[in-house]
């Protein structure tokens, strides 16, 4: 099961946000008293984590989603070479309708998805390496180069995709990874904050420039502060 963040807010909020609030624990070291040992420390690294993380999986998400543009010329080029043999086949077995749909797929078209395409043009081509067909579509015009040409695209539009599920599994994984950190990230916020309510309480006045520095009754997001409220129950009256 995939990792899903556990706030309601754009992930470029939390990273500024933390920023000011790190910044404010490093200026005010008297708060790492409230904290765990090197609790900023670890907060640092998260912080750097979800940016890095976010990053990369930016760059895989341009590898995924429809085809790639290595697969559209692996595909192309797949096409070009089995239609080429369709019709080699048509010319050197004439009448064989039997023939040419069993062994070189004419008259095949679906299913379209990817897997579908690569299997029926891996028929087409042993088909073309039989040495008696080989000598058949020799005689039309298609000889040993374009047999071999086709399997090189076979080969190609193949590892394309095989590269593709690759770089989707990533993505997952990095996807996951990041909503991790971020979500222990947006914890630990919460805890340095509330160390700093403690230790400059709101009732003296004076504490109004340090609490604003860690952001107190800034963030999180007024919508996720309300979320996070509970409202007690009025007493019923007797």
């Amino acid at each position: 099961m995939s990792v899903k963040v556990t706030f309601k807010f754009a992930l470029g909020l939390l990273t500024q946000e933390a920023d000011y609030i790190l910044d404010a624990a490093d200026a005010h070291s008297e708060i790492n008293g409230r904290l765990p040992a090197e609790f900023v420390t670890q907060q640092r690294a998260l912080l750097g984590t979800v940016r890095g993380t976010a990053s990369t999986q930016k760059s895989k998400t341009a590898n995924v989603g429809g085809y790639t543009v290595g697969q559209n010329e692996a595909l192309t080029t797949l096409n070009d070479l089995v239609g080429r043999a369709k019709e080699s086949a048509k010319r050197a077995f004439k009448g064989q309708d039997v023939k040419l749909r069993n062994e070189f797929q004419i008259g095949i078209t679906t299913p379209s998805d990817l897997a579908s395409v690569l299997q029926r043009a891996r028929v087409v081509q042993a088909s073309c390496v039989i040495a008696a067909n080989a000598t058949a579509l020799t005689g039309k015009g298609w000889v040993a180069a374009d047999t071999t040409a086709l399997t090189s695209a076979i080969d190609a539009l193949d590892t394309s995709d095989d590269t593709q599920e690759t770089a989707k599994t990533e993505r997952t994984g990095s996807t996951d990874a990041r909503n991790t950190a971020a979500n222990e990230l947006y914890e630990g916020l919460l805890t340095i904050q509330n160390a700093a309510n403690n230790q400059w309480p709101e009732r003296v006045t004076s504490n109004s420039t340090v609490r604003a520095q860690f952001r107190l009754n800034q963030f999180p997001p007024r919508s996720e502060r309300k979320k996070q409220t509970t409202t007690v129950p009025t007493p019923a009256h007797s």
